[in-house]
């Protein structure tokens, strides 16, 4: 059993996730993987970053490789922000979340003139 099933499915003495609402905020050339949604409302379990953004895969499967790469860690050009904190200053995928927070998946911009 991985450490993220025993989270979800309550094994080795971890809390189970609980119900939560999360609001997704997908900006840039992201929301062309929602169907042109920018923010995504999701009733689901999560205890983590991690575990919300698999509800909002489950939805909108195109969206996850752009968001994380083969090994499942955040690419290098996205970021991504629980209410106001950037994740990569914090626990990154595992960083808990709390009922009605908001995750901003935000795309680096580059370019220049």
């Amino acid at each position: 059993m991985t450490a993220l099933s025993d989270k979800v499915h309550g094994g080795r003495g971890r809390p189970r996730s609980s119900k939560i609402i999360v609001t997704f905020n997908v900006t840039g050339f992201l929301a062309d993987f929602t169907n042109g949604e920018h923010k995504i409302v999701v009733d689901d379990q999560a205890s983590t970053v991690g575990e919300a953004l698999q509800s909002l895969w489950r939805k909108y499967v195109g969206l996850r490789d752009r968001v994380l790469n083969e090994q499942g860690h955040l690419r290098p050009h996205v970021n991504i922000f629980l209410n106001d904190d950037n994740v990569r200053l914090k626990q990154l995928l595992d960083t808990p979340v709390q009922d009605n927070c908001e995750i901003t998946i935000l795309p680096a911009v580059s370019g220049g003139a």
